[in-house]
C-alpha cells in the first residue's frame, strides 16, 4: 500500500437562429381622409416614416428630413428628467442598508477565502474531549478478541538481530508522522488504542488531515502536544510536518527530527524498499510500521472523530476490523519488547491472535 511523501506533491455556433429574411418592401396606403395607418415591417431603407404625407392624407413625401420630424418645423427635445428630494432620499437610505448588509456578511463569514483554496477551509485544532478519548482507549477486550487481527491490515515488518531501539532503559517506539497526511490519520487511531494499553494519555488534539490531499479531511488526532506516560515503553510522537494551510503542498516543517531520527527513517525505508514517507513507526528496531496498515477509505470517509469512536464496539463493523486489528498488531510488537509486560495486555487472546501471526509469539 501506498505511504504519503514528505514532498509538497501527498498531489461555434453562434447564438440565435436562422439570419432574417429580406425586410418586405411597404405599400404606400391609398390616400384617405383621416390619419393615415402606419404599414407593418420595417421600411426598406431602415430610415424614415412609411409612406404617405406627414398629415394623414395622399400627396407628396417630404424631400429632406428625419423620421418623425414635420418639414420646416424644429424638433423640441425633452426636458431633462429631475428626480425629487424624497426619490433621492430613498435611494440614499438604501445605498446605506447595502453597504451594512455587506459589512455584517464579511464579519459573520471571516471575509473572504484564503487565496487558491478555491472555497476550502484549512483544518482546525482542537482539545479531543475526554469522553471521547475514553471511547478511543476504552475498547472492551471482548472486542479486542473478537476482532483477532482483523479485516484488510498489512501486519508490521519484521527485522531481527538488530541493535535494540531504547530510551530511558525503555524500549522506544518513535512515530514519524505529519498533520496532512490522510494515513496518518488513519494510523493514529489504532496507536491511541494500542499505546492506551501500556500508558495514559495526555494532551490529544482534534484534526483532520488535509482537505486537499486525496482521501480528504480524514478525522483523526493530532500528536503536536500528546504524550504518553508509560513504566513499560518510551514513546516518541513526532508530527514532521504541519497540515495544508492553502492549498496541496502548502505544508511546513512542525517538528525537526533530530540526526538520530532522520538516519532511522531514511536507513529503514531504504531497507523495505521505500522512500520515506508518513507514517512511519519504528518499535523497538524490530517491528516497523512503513506507510499504512490499512486504508482509510472508504471506510472513514465522512465521518466525524465521535461517530469513528461510536463505532468501536461493534465488531462486525470495517471501522472496528482495521482500527482494532492494526492495534492488535501494535500491542503485540510492543509486548515483544517489554517480555510481555504487563501481563494482562499480553496474554489477551487477541493479542496473542496477533504475535502468532508476527510469528513471534
Amino acid at each position: 500500500m501506498s505511504q504519503a511523501t514528505p514532498a509538497g506533491e501527498g498531489s461555434g455556433k453562434r447564438p440565435g437562429g436562422s439570419p432574417p429574411g429580406k425586410p418586405t418592401q411597404p405599400r404606400r396606403p391609398a390616400a384617405k381622409s383621416g390619419a393615415a395607418k402606419p404599414t407593418s415591417g420595417r421600411p426598406a431603407s431602415g430610415k424614415g416614416r412609411p409612406p404617405g404625407s406627414p398629415g394623414g392624407k395622399g400627396g407628396p413625401r417630404p424631400a429632406t428630413g428625419k423620421a418623425g420630424a414635420r418639414p420646416n418645423r424644429p424638433v423640441a427635445s425633452a426636458p431633462p428628467r429631475r428626480f425629487s428630494p424624497s426619490t433621492m432620499g430613498f435611494v440614499a437610505v438604501a445605498v446605506v442598508v447595502v453597504v451594512v448588509v455587506v459589512l455584517v456578511i464579511v464579519k459573520v463569514t471571516g471575509g473572504s477565502t484564503p487565496s487558491g483554496t478555491g472555497g476550502i477551509q484549512p483544518a482546525t485544532v482542537t482539545a479531543a474531549p475526554p469522553s471521547l478519548v475514553s471511547e478511543v482507549t476504552g475498547i472492551p477486550q471482548s472486542v479486542e478478541t473478537a476482532v483477532g487481527t482483523g479485516s484488510g491490515v498489512t501486519p508490521p515488518n519484521v527485522v531481527g538481530g538488530q541493535p535494540p531501539l531504547t530510551s530511558g532503559g525503555h524500549p522506544e517506539v518513535l512515530f514519524i508522522g505529519a498533520e496532512f497526511c490522510p494515513y496518518c490519520a488513519a494510523e493514529r487511531w489504532a496507536m491511541v488504542n494500542a499505546f492506551s494499553r501500556f500508558g495514559t494519555w495526555s494532551g490529544l488534539q482534534l484534526t483532520t488531515s488535509s482537505p486537499w490531499d486525496d482521501p480528504a479531511q480524514v478525522a483523526t488526532f493530532t500528536f503536536v502536544k500528546a504524550h504518553v506516560t508509560s513504566p513499560y515503553a518510551d514513546f516518541v510522537l513526532i508530527e514532521h510536518q504541519s497540515n495544508d494551510k492553502d492549498g496541496l503542498g502548502t505544508r511546513t516543517t512542525l517538528e525537526a527530527l533530530t540526526t538520530a531520527q532522520q538516519n532511522l527513517w531514511t536507513n529503514w525505508s531504504a531497507h523495505f524498499g521505500e522512500q520515506t514517507g508518513y507514517p512511519f513507526v519504528d518499535l523497538g528496531n524490530k517491528f516497523f510500521v512503513i506507510g499504512p496498515s490499512y486504508n482509510p477509505d472508504p471506510i472513514l470517509l465522512g465521518l466525524s472523530q465521535s461517530e469513528i469512536a461510536s463505532k468501536l464496539k461493534n465488531t462486525k463493523d470495517p471501522v472496528t476490523e482495521a482500527i482494532v486489528g492494526t492495534a492488535n498488531y501494535l500491542t503485540a510488537s510492543i509486548c515483544n519488547l517489554t517480555h510481555d509486560q504487563p501481563s494482562s495486555v499480553c496474554s489477551a487472546p487477541g493479542v496473542k491472535a496477533a504475535m502468532t501471526s508476527l510469528k513471534v509469539s
